[in-house]
């Protein structure tokens, strides 16, 4: 009988396993940064109110460039930040559709200056094989397109001249040309731009008269002879001297191809540009002063109020994306 109650005993062997290691360790200090990087957030904005919110979330919708550099804010925006907004693809669509009418505007000119060089060349030179004197001069008339506009250069020569040396007279070849130019200038919707040039040559006239002066006077009688040949004035929106500064003949600063007057039938780019630059309708835009001044804004510190007990916490700045 003992022997039938004799316990039975199962032996189970132990099986060691190995070593886990302490990686989990860094997944969990990383979800717990994540998390108290997040409880901070919120607890920082809880304090804020709706409009606060709503400039911070418009700032972090506007593209960087327009933050720093300032410019109109969104057109369905009324945040005061600007380039912010929640119609941030409407204005990016907008600004294309600009784009593209500048950029249609842009060859519209081109073909239209071309149309321009191709009559006044076919212009003159009819007028020149009915004219023997007229004919001399057609190496003196340089017709190129530049980004401007179409360039019309009469220059001068020691056996043409187009004024008296040191004189601002126009000779009567220089009138016949302009006068010639003046109907085909008037049926474009174009304004036009004079610069005088003269020679390098030393001249110097009564109360400190000089080559200044010279081709200011010299622009400005081209002016008149334009204006008298039918040429609207008022489509005239720039007359310049530039004296000797700018010459065709670099190696020869005295020859007489320096001399000239230069009509630009400027683009409707090169139009906006002489009036925005001269205050009228000028383009929004701020000089390095104010982006640095805004740039300071962005990384100066900031202080944060604490919701709890009312009292400013520490500053601290937000902008260090701008130190690297």
């Amino acid at each position: 009988m003992s022997e039938e109650r004799r316990p039975i005993v199962i032996k189970r062997p132990r099986i060691v396993k190995g070593h886990h290691g302490g990686g989990w360790k860094i997944a969990y200090a990383d979800f717990m940064t994540a998390m108290m990087a997040f409880f901070l957030v919120m607890w920082v904005i809880s304090n804020a109110s709706d409009d606060d919110l709503r400039e911070i979330s418009d700032y972090f919708g506007a593209p960087l460039e327009v933050s720093l550099l300032g410019g109109d804010r969104n057109s369905a925006s009324s945040s005061a930040i600007p380039g912010g907004g929640f119609m941030a693809e409407q204005t990016q669509g907008e600004k294309g559709a600009d784009l593209q009418r500048l950029q249609r505007q842009a060859l519209a000119d081109d073909s239209r200056m071309a149309a321009i060089r191709d009559e006044i060349d076919t212009t003159m030179t009819q007028r020149m094989a009915d004219d023997a004197d007229l004919a001399e001069l057609r190496e003196q008339l340089q017709i190129e397109l530049t980004s401007e506009g179409l360039r019309i250069q009469i220059t001068d020569s020691d056996q043409h001249p187009m004024f008296a040396l040191g004189s601002k007279q126009p000779s009567p070849q220089l009138s016949q040309l302009l006068g010639l130019l003046a109907p085909i200038l008037k049926r474009l919707p174009n304004h036009l731009s004079i610069t005088g040039h003269t020679d390098n040559r030393p001249f110097v006239g009564e109360g400190g008269y000089g080559n200044w002066e010279l081709s200011t006077d010299r622009a400005n009688a081209a002016r008149r002879v334009l204006g008298n040949s039918g040429l609207p004035y008022e489509r005239i929106v720039r007359v310049v001297g530039m004296g000797s500064r700018i010459s065709l003949d670099s190696q020869n600063p005295e020859a007489a191809i320096n001399r000239r007057i230069s009509l630009m039938v400027l683009s409707q780019s090169a139009y906006r540009d002489i009036t925005d630059s001269n205050g009228v309708n000028p383009r929004p835009a701020e000089d390095i002063n104010s982006l640095r001044e805004r740039l300071e804004q962005l990384a100066s510190p900031v202080r944060v109020t604490n919701p709890v007990a009312g009292s400013p916490v520490t500053d601290s700045p937000v902008a260090s994306g701008l130190d690297s």
